[in-house]
């Protein structure tokens, strides 16, 4: 991007922040949120000291996804950079609430990541002053790169994706983005064809460094059996015969998904009066919304936080999941995985979870943003992919009547991962190279 054209950006972009900032707050205001409206339009900067230690780290990540992703990359860079400062930042509040609870005890500064409007960005730069920023998968603002490299940050894009969709509208303007990308020292794809689509942008090659994805590492890494018998003692019934039915769950799931989980659940009923349904909405705050469809269905439900807690036992065939951090290891609680997001065009949510727990992930046609799981799946004979809600409940029918072969599907769905390990140490390798480079 000429001076001429990121010189204009900012003028558009520093517009839209303060004609914009209203949608943004009523945006914010319309899911249950607001904690973020201050800090991400630059008026709010991150409350405490930098942390202490050199080099500093700022990592940032979008949301809860890219922040559990973070969690073995963190812990690499801690054993090759013993002294290094971190700061870890989000941009949904969701996200932050993870990152408040895995890496605040860590000692870490945990903060918002500004909107890319000029002082929001100048604001925080000068605030936070690191060394190296490491930005998780799609990170591509142009004020802050731009800037953070005037300021002598280096700069480190991890786990970098591109979807097919994002290549054809960036391949229009491919001469202007190219310098952009070309602002990072780093850009580490996580699988081959998300590498032949940053090439096909112009990127250096002496910048592109294949290293696999981190997703893989966290997963096989995080299982929690005692958090896993925990949770299965939350979803045991109080009634006979409740204890012992089987498990579905629909992880990650969107407007649009919940009625379609509803009808294919209450049509497995007939054959599984005693199944049990835990509905996990890919953002919890949607909750109560998911309560009163479901009553309106006649569908009776729990609230996950007041089984957690012990303030009620399970009596209701639906437990909807209002919290944040669990959903990992329910999918080991489950018999049965749908995994959201893919039967609206949403893209996908990571259907690689129910993977880590030997649990071959029932998933919809909408997978953009995860075709690399895909293939893994689909390559070792363990992806079920469904249509419509018909198909889903004939799919979860089928797994619940061959119990043999829901086994063998999900113990080939997790040994697909044991291949890709590796991604954390190698990304983590590299950006201490970038560190070395400051300190020197």
């Amino acid at each position: 991007m000429n001076n001429r054209l990121l010189f204009l950006y900012k003028l558009v972009s520093a517009a839209a922040g303060l004609v914009g900032w209203p949608y943004f707050f009523w945006h914010l205001k319309s899911r249950g949120q607001g904690e973020s409206f201050w800090p991400r339009l630059g008026l709010k900067l991150p409350a405490g000291l930098r942390p202490p230690g050199y080099p500093r780290l700022w990592l940032h990540g979008v949301s809860v996804g890219e922040i559990q992703a973070a969690i073995p990359l963190v812990a690499e860079l801690r054993n090759l950079l013993p002294r290094a400062a971190f700061i870890i930042s989000t941009g949904t509040e969701s996200g932050q609430m993870l990152a408040r609870k895995h890496f605040s005890p860590q000692g870490a500064l945990v903060c918002y990541f500004p909107l890319d409007i000029p002082w929001a960005v100048r604001r925080y730069l000068d605030c936070l002053r690191p060394q190296v920023f490491i930005g998780l998968e799609s990170e591509i603002w142009p004020n802050f790169l731009s800037q953070a490299h005037r300021m002598g940050v280096r700069l480190a894009l991890v786990n970098a994706r591109l979807s097919d969709n994002s290549l054809r509208s960036f391949l229009k303007y491919k001469r202007n983005l190219s310098d952009i990308f070309n602002l990072y020292d780093i850009v580490a794809p996580g699988s081959l064809p998300d590498l032949e689509r940053f090439q096909r942008l112009g990127i250096s090659p002496s910048r592109l460094n294949l290293t696999g994805n981190l997703k893989y590492d966290r997963l096989l890494q995080s299982r929690d059996e005692l958090r896993l018998q925990e949770f299965r003692g939350c979803l045991q019934g109080s009634q006979p015969g409740q204890a012992g039915g089987p498990l579905w769950l629909a992880a990650s799931t969107h407007p649009g998904e919940e009625e379609l989980v509803a009808d294919a659940f209450q049509e497995l009923l007939a054959p599984y009066p005693a199944l049990r349904l835990v509905l996990a909405p890919r953002h919890p705050q949607r909750a109560p919304d998911l309560a009163r469809l479901l009553a309106r269905r006649g569908l009776p439900c729990h609230l996950w936080t007041a089984l957690k807690a012990g303030r009620e036992t399970r009596t209701h065939p639906v437990v909807i999941i209002d919290t944040i951090g669990d959903l990992f290891t329910l999918c080991g609680a489950a018999d049965v995985a749908f995994v959201g997001g893919s039967l609206i065009p949403h893209g996908g949510q990571n259907i690689l979870e129910p993977a880590a727990w030997g649990r071959a992930p029932i998933y919809g046609p909408h997978l953009e943003n995860f075709l690399w799981a895909k293939h893994i799946l689909e390559a070792a004979g363990a992806g079920i992919m469904v249509k419509d809600a018909a198909a889903l409940a004939q799919a979860v029918r089928h797994l619940l009547d061959h119990p043999q072969e829901r086994r063998e599907l999900g113990r080939r769905a997790q040994a697909a991962l044991i291949p890709h390990q590796g991604a954390a140490r190698r990304q983590a390798e590299l950006i201490a190279g970038l560190a070395e480079e400051v300190s020197s």
